[in-house]
């Protein structure tokens, strides 16, 4: 998954002029990454899972970026085919409309946006495409209907394979027991979670949606790949990859690390009386010794003990950034622990009680119920239980 757009105000720096956001600088740089690997490893198609931008209406320098690099590919005779994400679909009813429709409106052989299961068969090998889908988007009323519905179509695609060939599945939905780690989830209530039985017959299967890359299985082969780059602190410390499928190859396909610029989240405590921009000095200088902050995104937290302790020089801690190179101090926020003495409250004691029927009536409203009527109900089996009470 792709999101192109993803961060550009919290981990990005602002673009001036015509410059770009820095962070949209790095994921163009990515994009040229793959480009060069498919050149590189003699590649005939490239396959994104999904989410190839960050909001379902995208700004259209991002899409003239995106549409560029497709170019490329499709100029180099590299075929893109493109799995509908989450973030790349807008439903209306049983419709589903994307701004990469512009894609198959380019006549292009070498560029396909698949908004529907379909299977592409190559030499050795074929790939059924599994585009994102929920409950609603399979107009069913429960979880396991909706699971069923999907369970039913697959064996037609796996019909149609030869049965010497490789059995790869590439979709975007959530695998059963997936580790999510940021918004991958819209809408809880219509989320597909899907077992790995719901893939038998293929050999390997390889789910985008979720960011983080993982493996469920290993024979048969089920995981997450992740997405493209790093997009919030709470994955810094994931390997985001590519891979890299030949049925020719003995391993079948191996993994090839993205080289995500890194992100450092860094907190440093200051004790009373300390001298808080020489030991967050010290504290940099150290860590920058362990694992170097060269050109990574830097979020630095600094906790001051007590109201004794002075400021952190922030003109002193930013040159020293810079002469770390840094690439971009994102953050630079300084919090101050006190102790607070609990004084004596002098007021009045209010009756701060509630009637019964003023209970039930903020209650109703405050739940969440499903239905409407379900409210209505409540207060109707409420009320006539507390008259009943009042009565005896």
């Amino acid at each position: 998954d792709v999101h192109l757009g993803k961060g550009l105000s919290s981990l990005g720096r602002p673009g001036i002029g015509t410059n770009l956001n820095s962070r949209l600088v790095d994921q163009i740089k990515l994009l040229d990454w793959i480009f060069e690997k498919s050149l590189e490893h003699q590649v005939t198609s490239i396959i994104f899972t999904g989410d190839i931008f960050e909001d379902v209406k995208p700004d259209y320098s991002l899409v003239k970026i995106f549409f560029s690099f497709l170019g490329k590919c499709a100029n180099g005779e590299i075929e893109v085919h493109i799995v509908a994400g989450n973030h790349d679909l807008k439903r209306s009813g049983a419709n589903y409309t994307s701004v990469l429709d512009l894609v198959d409106l380019q006549d292009s052989e070498y560029l396909h946006f698949h908004k529907h299961l379909n299977t592409l068969h190559f030499d050795g090998l074929s790939i059924t495409l599994l585009p994102f889908r929920d409950r609603k988007s399979l107009s069913c009323e429960t979880h396991d209907q909706a699971l069923i519905e999907l369970e039913e179509r697959l064996p037609y695609e796996l019909s149609e394979i030869p049965s010497n060939h490789d059995k790869v599945l590439i979709g975007h939905l959530a695998l059963e027991g997936a580790i999510y780690v940021g918004d991958e989830v819209d809408d809880q209530a219509n989320e597909l979670m899907c077992p790995l039985s719901l893939f038998a017959g293929y050999d390997y299967v390889w789910m985008g949606h979720v960011h983080k890359p993982q493996v469920h299985s290993k024979s048969p082969y089920r995981a997450h790949i992740g997405s493209l780059d790093l997009s919030d602190f709470g994955e810094s410390d994931h390997q985001k990859i590519l891979i890299l499928f030949d049925p020719n190859l003995k391993s079948k396909f191996i993994e090839i690390p993205v080289p995500s610029r890194p992100l450092k989240k860094i907190v440093i405590s200051i004790p009373k009386d300390g001298d808080a921009t020489a030991l967050v000095q010290e504290e940099l200088e150290k860590i920058n010794k362990a694992t170097p902050l060269d050109e990574a995104i830097v979020r630095l937290e600094v906790k001051l003990e007590g109201l004794e302790s002075k400021n952190v020089n922030r003109k002193v801690i930013e040159e020293l950034c810079g002469n770390l190179k840094v690439s971009y101090l994102c953050g630079f926020l300084e919090s101050r622990n006190v102790s607070v003495v609990p004084t004596a409250k002098q007021s009045q004691i209010v009756d701060n009680t509630i009637s019964p029927k003023a209970a039930i009536k903020h209650w109703s409203q405050e739940h969440n119920f499903e239905l409407p009527q379900e409210r209505e109900s409540y207060l109707a089996a409420a009320h006539a239980t507390l008259e009943k009470l009042q009565g005896k």
